[in-house]
């Protein structure tokens, strides 16, 4: 075991403090990674603790640098390398990006997160889970007036969005905790009683957002290009800066489009690829079949990478579709996975299907079921699961170093699983040049995404153009692709991973076929890329 998850030397025990005091401090997070040491809290958001933390990390921080590189060997210094940017880019956030007191739904997910991931994952008997529930729930509405003191300048769409996530949040306390409540007859009544107060400062907070907050939310999404190319370089490691990921983007983007052109003529020569695109979306499983459409789906990509030994599938995982969470569903349109903790025994990761709003009108749920069309089902599935991130992530998940079970860079996790994209079609999965289409749609999808990230941010595109650009070029749904915009304002950096990463896994491999020439395997390349965990692809160029 290597020097930074043992216990022998002031190194390892700097590394061990660090992560305790990081759970200790954000309890629903140590929740998510599988600590359970403080499961009946759920954090402290008042401005001065917050502060505290981060002058604590500083000081961590500190620490850390004072240990010489070169006394570590090639496994712990990756994990130096990582643990460093990693506090380097939490003081940045905190100091300079500052989302914590410009996003109004922060506090709000931290709440319902910490009680949905109690109530999905099996780790303990359901009354200790209970017991830990009830804790959190007596003391969400302290947590709410703590982030509403903390808001200062936030933006419209911040508000807006955090105003989807508090309905959606009220609906699922309104239904998961009487749920919950039944099946624990000995604390029925004091779950009920606490999850009444929740329910009452959740609407309080509703109240505050649309009656006050929402007209004084002036604020700028945008961090600005000095801060996004920061976290290029620190975050993720890259080589590339503002210019150059525009520049990438749209390359790819109009390479993209041309081949949809080259696809779509000999699909039907009379039909533009967007026409034809149209036509697939009228082609899709019922309100009430879509779970099931994507269960049969997955079962499909699983045996197909067994059968075809693309990349070992570990043993001990198990991968569940479910229907996304109410809270999530106002940034999350389609679909999206929730791995299963790094530090729990139990493998089960959570593939959300977005269902359609029952509520809404006949056309917006039709808009709604046109992005789950048969087509596209294959390729997100891939993308969410075999190979894709289900797979990675519970093959991360087995190693030894504490630190790659905590930190990640997004430019992996999406590069992969869009890698994986393209890896399916060309192995002959698809086997269906109409789904090809629709994984090349995505792929155009995906390039607008980069050129949106870095025109957000860097404030050459506003909020409203970017919609109509998703719209106009990548032919999203608009209801989709306001939702999608939304996720882009909150989270700079991560809708560029996807074109980003998988470009640079596309240049390690083919650095590897030039390398080994006739040597080089497929499957052994695979292999030896998801043994590192989901860190930055320099990293792994570095130390291959």
């Amino acid at each position: 075991m290597d020097k930074l998850s043992k216990l022998d030397n002031p190194a390892d025990k700097l590394i061990d403090e660090i992560l305790e005091f990081n759970w200790k401090s954000m309890p629903v997070s140590a929740t998510i990674s599988g600590i359970h040491k403080y499961d009946h809290l759920i954090g402290g958001f008042s401005r001065d603790k917050l502060n505290r933390i981060n002058e604590k990390t500083k000081v961590f921080l500190s620490r850390l640098e004072k240990i010489s590189p070169e006394e570590l060997n090639k496994e712990e210094k990756i994990d130096y390398v990582l643990l460093i940017n990693e506090l380097k880019s939490e003081i940045k956030d905190f100091e300079e990006i500052r989302f914590w007191e410009k996003d109004p739904g922060m506090s709000v997910e931290i709440c319902m997160y910490g009680i949905f991931i109690m109530g999905i994952r099996e780790f303990a008997s359901l009354k200790e889970r209970a017991e830990c529930i009830l804790s959190r729930l007596e003391k969400i509405p302290g947590v709410l007036q703590e982030g509403k003191k903390n808001l200062k300048n936030s933006p419209k769409v911040f508000t807006h969005t955090a105003i989807e996530i508090t309905q959606g949040g009220i609906k699922f306390f309104e239904i998961f905790i009487p749920q919950l409540a039944e099946k624990i007859p000995g604390l029925k009544g004091n779950l009920l009683k606490a999850n009444r107060k929740v329910l009452s400062a959740m609407q309080n907070y509703l109240d505050f957002l649309e009656r006050e907050y929402l007209v004084k939310s002036q604020g700028d999404f945008a961090i600005g290009k000095d801060l996004f190319n920061w976290k290029l370089k620190n975050t993720h490691m890259l080589p590339y800066d503002t210019n150059d990921l525009l520049n990438i983007g749209d390359e790819i983007f109009k390479k993209t489009k041309e081949e949809l052109a080259e696809l779509a003529k000999k699909i039907d020569s009379t039909k533009t690829w967007w026409e034809l695109v149209n036509g697939l979306k009228d082609d899709h499983p019922q309100p009430d079949e879509l779970i099931d459409a994507y269960r049969k789906e997955m079962e499909r990509s699983r045996e197909f990478v067994q059968k075809y030994n693309i990349v070992d599938i570990p043993e001990d995982e198990s991968l569940e579709i479910i229907p996304t969470p109410v809270f999530e569903r106002a940034t999350t349109p389609y679909a999206a996975y929730m791995p299963p903790a790094p530090f729990e025994k139990e493998q089960k990761g959570l593939f959300y299907v977005t269902p359609v709003n029952e509520t809404a009108d006949n056309a917006t749920r039709e808009e709604q079921l046109q992005g789950h069309a048969f087509a596209k089902i294959p390729v997100t599935v891939v993308h969410e699961g075999y190979p894709g991130h289900h797979l990675q992530l519970t093959r991360s998940n087995r190693l030894l170093s504490k630190v790659r079970k905590m930190y990640h860079t997004s430019v992996f996790v999406e590069g992969w699983a869009l890698y994986c994209e393209e890896l399916m079609n060309t192995v002959g999965y698809y086997n269906d040049s109409k789904v090809s289409l629709i994984k090349l749609k995505d792929q155009l999808w995906r390039a607008c995404r980069v050129i949106i990230d870095v025109k957000l941010h860097t404030k050459e595109m506003d909020f409203t153009s970017a919609v109509d650009f998703l719209v106009k070029e990548a032919k999203l749904e608009k209801t989709n692709a306001i939702s999608e915009v939304k996720r882009y304002c909150l989270t700079p950096t991560q809708p560029m991973s996807y074109i980003i990463g998988k470009l640079q896994i596309t240049q390690l491999r083919d650095e590897c076929k030039k390398k080994y020439g006739a040597k080089f395997d497929l499957k052994k390349f695979h292999e030896t890329l998801l043994s590192f965990g989901s860190i930055p692809v320099e990293l792994i160029r570095k130390n291959l």
